[in-house]
């Protein structure tokens, strides 16, 4: 049962250490999420919401901005 488990654990890291390599090739223009970036976090800013409105959307700019990164 040990041996199962850390060849599971040995194969999780093989996998999750050469996922990012594989989709290196697709990755977006850095300037392109950067922008779109800037530009959500200028329009939540100027939005008249409530302190946590505007905490749950600069949330989401930040994970769109790293899918946009990532590809996903």
């Amino acid at each position: 049962m040990k041996k199962l488990a850390i060849l599971a654990l040995a194969g999780l890291i093989i996998l999750t250490s050469a996922a990012p390599y594989a989709s290196a090739a697709v990755l977006n223009d850095q300037r392109d999420c950067n922008n779109n970036h800037m530009s959500c976090r200028e329009y939540c800013l100027n939005m008249d919401a409530p302190w946590y409105k505007m905490m749950v959307m600069l949330t989401a700019c930040d994970i769109a901005f790293g899918k946009c990164m990532l590809s996903i």
